[in-house]
């Protein structure tokens, strides 16, 4: 099920408890209860894998982008000066003129390590937007890596607080104001709730 599937069957269960007639106050807030320990248990597990999923991705992306290639003897040793040398450009001009320099050169190791110490300095909040032009170079000059940058920059973490997908359902407003913890206690209680389709019972 969908996280909207999710809500509207929730939404659909509580209104059938709330038009129940045999029931008394007590059992409607105990069935609801339960009725919202379920949905929210599903969301939580929806929220987790598409979680799961958003690192396995973003740490696929990064890897492709930004992870160092398994070198040997000179080869390591090259790129390991690159990456020294690279961290030395405090000032993205610099950086970038750098970087025109090993491409016309075409020193593939120092391109490398420059685009990768700009990603890193484009993470600092406002100061890292001057090192974008080097990113962006760098994407230009490397197949592939543009694309792998734009979708990396377009991941979003599922569920954070302006991603309202996987949020909890609202509380009854029979259960009054309890937190959601006292929405859990009373669904863990003892009562049997008997309903059109099976009893209910924590």
């Amino acid at each position: 099920m969908t996280p909207e599937q999710i809500h509207d069957a929730y939404n659909r269960k509580v209104e059938k408890i709330r038009a129940r007639q045999d029931l008394t106050p007590q059992a409607k807030q105990v069935s609801m209860a339960r009725a919202y320990q379920a949905a929210a248990g599903q969301l939580a597990q929806l929220r987790d894998s598409a979680r799961q999923q958003f690192e396995e991705r973003r740490a696929t992306l990064e890897k492709r982008l930004f992870g160092s290639r398994e070198l040997s003897g000179t080869d390591a040793l090259s790129a390991r000066d690159a990456r020294e040398r690279a961290a030395r450009y405090t000032h993205p001009d610099e950086a970038l003129a750098a970087y025109k320099r090993a491409q016309r050169d075409g020193d593939r190791d120092m391109m490398r390590a420059l685009g990768n110490w700009a990603a890193d300095q484009a993470t600092v909040p406002v100061l890292g937007e001057a090192w974008l032009p080097v990113i962006e170079e760098h994407a230009a000059a490397t197949p592939g890596y543009a694309e792998n940058l734009q979708e990396l920059r377009s991941l979003r973490e599922p569920g954070t607080y302006d991603d309202p997908t996987y949020a909890t359902p609202a509380v009854p407003s029979e259960l009054g104001r309890m937190s959601p913890q006292q929405v859990v206690s009373l669904a863990n209680s003892e009562l049997t709730v008997y309903g059109n389709d099976a009893p209910e019972a924590a």
